[in-house]
């Protein structure tokens, strides 16, 4: 091998750790908490009954809904 593919291999690896690290800091926030939420009537009359769900954010991929 010569210099630029061993360059290239290396920016490879380097790309992916960066993803790696990069997905496991997402996925190991806070925001995957779990909320208890208290059961309630809605406007139309509807009782809603207690449950739990994820803490409000920005990320769409850490809710319940998202699997």
């Amino acid at each position: 091998m010569n210099k630029g593919e061993n360059m290239k291999k290396m920016l490879k690896i380097v790309a992916l750790l960066s993803v790696m690290i990069g997905n496991a800091a997402i996925f190991q926030s806070n925001a995957n908490a779990l909320v208890s939420v208290d059961g309630y009537f809605r406007s139309n009359g509807t009782y809603v009954a207690p449950h739990f769900r994820t803490s409000p954010d920005s990320f769409t991929f850490n809710n319940f809904s998202a699997w």
